[in-house]
């Protein structure tokens, strides 16, 4: 934790006998992204040079709670981020808010505030009440050029930026869209019913890649849906830190090269471990290890064994465990025929078999989900089922990510 997050810590405490007065509220994280690199070659890198800018992003809650707090990011620039403003409200159609149900959020106090280079910030605590499955507008203003902030690239839900500060402006004027997130990378909300969060980390599949935007249908999604309607209010939340391209042994690589994001392994804490009210985390991707390997800018060297993948996987479950989480495994979903442009190597059918097997008998994690059995076509493991696939023969459609869903025994959350 950076120094301006113990700050942030202090001033929460101070603020906790407000927020007790109603309750006994946990700091939960609610809703997350994790960060990409920068890739300049990126097709909408333009909607990341900020200056004189104020944006806007919906995020879809699933905890409610008392107060809020925002997580910015600055993980990957080599400058300071100045944010000169920012807003939180609960959001309405297309972007829109009510300008009286509009919060400012302060950093120690000041509006102002700075994350330094490689490090994210956690702002003061606001009383927003919110409520969980509802969207919540985030809109932040940058005075001064930004030219590399920190990027999600699938947001599957649209952004908006305009020029100036708009802050608190009902609707954005001359606002153009982006399906990006820009820099606001957590939402964390004081909660007197969810118990606990649950993390999911992994690759595009986990991203949602193919799932209806603007829907929130990722697997992660439905799995709240699903928790919501057996336990109610008392849900626990689920956050989604999945990167597309990443793996877990290596950075990921979009096709031209530039870095999506670190390895699994390495931004395991920083991404999974420092989110709030963490009680489980839920860990599916390999796919990308197994494959990607030979194709754009990926060595044939960084290649992996399922031996490998697997102490990966325990290098993480041990983390969760240290931070007193339990972790779980899921198992690699079927890819074949989802290189078009290159023959498939039949070694990356045993490898990904392989690492399932372990996964369903291992002892070292604390339960399985198995995604594989889930969408697989049973006349052709290999294959994604026709009816789950979303054309590419490598990502669900909304229909898998809701089976894949339906797959996870509730119980392993108690």
């Amino acid at each position: 934790m950076n120094a301006s997050s113990w700050g942030v810590l202090a001033l929460a405490v101070c603020a906790w006998p407000l927020l007790a007065q109603v309750g006994a509220p946990r700091w939960v994280s609610a809703w997350a992204a994790a960060p990409c690199g920068v890739a300049e070659e990126e097709p909408h890198f333009d909607d990341t040079q900020l200056g004189d800018t104020t944006v806007r992003e919906v995020v879809h809650l699933t905890a409610s709670g008392l107060a809020v707090r925002v997580r910015l990011s600055n993980t990957f620039s080599t400058q300071p981020l100045v944010i000169d403003a920012i807003r939180v409200a609960p959001a309405m159609k297309d972007g829109e808010i009510d300008p009286a149900q509009s919060v400012e959020l302060k950093s120690a106090g000041k509006s102002q505030m700075t994350v330094a280079p490689g490090k994210w910030l956690v702002t003061d605590a606001a009383n927003l009440p919110v409520e969980a499955g509802k969207d919540l507008a985030v809109t932040f203003y940058v005075r001064g050029k930004v030219s590399q902030p920190s990027v999600h690239y699938m947001a599957l839900q649209t952004g908006f930026e305009a020029k100036g500060d708009q802050t608190n402006a009902a609707k954005l004027a001359d606002a153009k869209k982006t399906p990006l997130r820009l820099v606001v990378m957590g939402v964390e909300v004081a909660s007197r019913t969810a118990p606990y969060t649950i993390a999911a980390i992994g690759s595009s599949t986990t991203d949602g890649a193919h799932s209806s935007p603007n829907q929130n249908r990722r697997w992660t999604d439905d799995l709240w849906r699903r928790l919501q309607e057996a336990r109610g209010a008392n849900a626990p939340a689920v956050v989604n830190l999945g990167v597309s391209g990443n793996r877990v042994l290596h950075a990921g690589r979009g096709g031209w090269g530039p870095v999506w994001g670190d390895a699994a392994v390495g931004r395991f804490n920083r991404d999974v471990i420092a989110q709030p009210g963490l009680k489980y985390v839920v860990a599916f991707e390999g796919g990308n290890d197994i494959r990607q390997p030979g194709s754009g800018a990926i060595p044939m060297e960084e290649s992996v064994t399922a031996e490998q993948l697997e102490a990966g996987f325990k290098l993480m479950a041990q983390a969760a465990h240290d931070r007193g989480a339990k972790f779980i495994a899921g198992t690699i979903t079927p890819f074949e025929h989802a290189d078009k442009n290159r023959a498939e190597d039949p070694r990356w059918e045993k490898t990904r078999t392989a690492f399932n097997e372990w996964a369903r008998h291992s002892r070292e994690i604390d339960g399985v989900v198995d995604f594989d059995a889930a969408i697989r076509d049973p006349e052709h493991p290999a294959r994604i089922l026709a009816k789950y696939d979303s054309g590419d023969h490598l990502h669900p459609n909304d229909a898998g990510y809701q089976a894949m869903a339906d797959s996870i025994s509730l119980d392993l959350f108690q």
